[in-house]
């Protein structure tokens, strides 16, 4: 009860409160997309735009999508995931399929490495459209 309590009372950090260089931060950003929008229960087409500091594609790059929901047990379903290897299309654009067991929230991890480096990871969250 006293670790509950303790993690129930942390606060990140506010932003730039580290003194310590940005060494490991990222190099790119990325951006999803999928057809159809919102994407659905079953099979999908995920995209994933990199785009460097000043709006540049970034090409080259090795870009997986992880998709999470957490288990249920009320509804007696179990955590789900799906993983996403991107295959790279051209002018910053990789592109992917994957099955979405349910619809409902899922949390989305996209990261993207170049030379072994992790140069863009973002998280997010999406609402498929679908039945359990």
């Amino acid at each position: 009860s006293q670790l509950q309590a303790s993690l129930g009372s942390y606060a990140p950090p506010p932003p730039g409160a580290s003194n310590a260089p940005a060494v490991n931060a990222p190099k790119a950003n990325a951006a999803m997309t999928s057809p159809p929008d919102p994407p659905r229960k079953g099979s999908n087409v995920f995209r994933v735009k990199l785009t460097d500091a000043k709006g540049a594609p970034v090409s080259g790059a090795q870009v997986s999508m992880n998709f999470f929901m957490a288990a249920m047990p009320a509804m007696g379903m179990a955590a789900m995931r799906t993983d996403v290897n991107c295959t790279e299309k051209g002018n910053g654009l990789y592109e992917g399929p994957g099955q979405l067991g349910s619809g409902g929230t899922w949390q989305v991890t996209i990261t993207a490495r170049k030379d072994g480096q992790i140069i863009a990871s973002k998280q997010l969250s999406i609402n498929a459209t679908g039945g359990m």
